[in-house]
C-alpha cells in the first residue's frame, strides 16, 4: 500500500508541475502579446503625430499690413510662398516644419492652440513672422501691432493737431 500512495503522490506532483508550467507559458505568452500590441499602438500613434497632414493648408501672416501679407501653402506637392513654389518637399517632426530652399533652411515652430493653430518662424529669426492657418483668422488680431500700433496712432494724432 505504501508503494501505491507514493505513485499517487508523484502523479499528483507531476500534474501540479504541469499545470504550473502551463500557467507560466500562458501568462508569458499573454504578456508578450500585450507588449507587442502596446508597441504597435505606440508606433502607429507616433507616425500619426509626425504626419505632415497636421500642417497641410494655407497659412496667413499675422501682424503685417494687408498689402504685404505673405501666405505659406504646405501640401503634398511642396511649399508655396505667395503662390510661388519655393520647395518640393518639407519635413515635419511633430512640432517643427523644416523647409530647405535655395536661400537656406527655414524652420517654423508650431504654436498656438488647436482652436488657433499658428506657425512661428524661428530661422531665419529676422524679421519675426507668425502665421495662422486659414479659417482661424478670427481668433487673432490680424493687424497686429498691439502697443506699437497705439503708439503710432498717438504720435499721428499729436502731429496732426499741431
Amino acid at each position: 500500500m505504501v508503494v501505491y500512495s507514493s505513485k499517487k503522490k508523484r502523479a499528483s506532483r507531476s500534474a501540479i508541475a504541469l499545470n504550473s508550467r502551463f500557467v507560466r507559458v500562458v501568462f508569458g505568452s499573454l504578456l508578450l502579446i500585450l507588449a507587442g500590441l502596446f508597441s504597435t499602438i505606440l508606433y502607429v500613434s507616433y507616425q500619426d503625430y509626425v504626419h505632415p497632414k497636421h500642417v497641410y493648408g494655407t497659412w496667413i501672416e499675422i501682424g503685417s499690413p494687408p498689402y504685404d501679407t505673405e501666405t505659406l501653402i504646405l501640401n503634398e506637392q511642396g511649399v508655396l510662398k505667395n503662390q510661388r513654389m519655393i520647395a518640393t518637399q518639407f519635413e515635419f517632426d511633430g512640432s517643427q516644419v523644416f523647409v530647405q530652399t535655395g536661400q537656406g533652411m527655414s524652420i517654423y515652430q508650431m504654436s498656438g492652440t488647436p482652436k488657433s493653430p499658428q506657425l512661428r518662424r524661428i530661422q531665419p529669426n529676422s524679421p519675426t513672422q507668425r502665421f495662422i492657418k486659414q479659417g482661424f483668422e478670427h481668433t487673432v488680431d490680424m493687424e497686429g501691432g498691439g502697443i506699437a500700433k497705439k503708439r503710432r496712432a498717438a504720435l499721428k494724432n499729436h502731429f496732426e493737431n499741431k
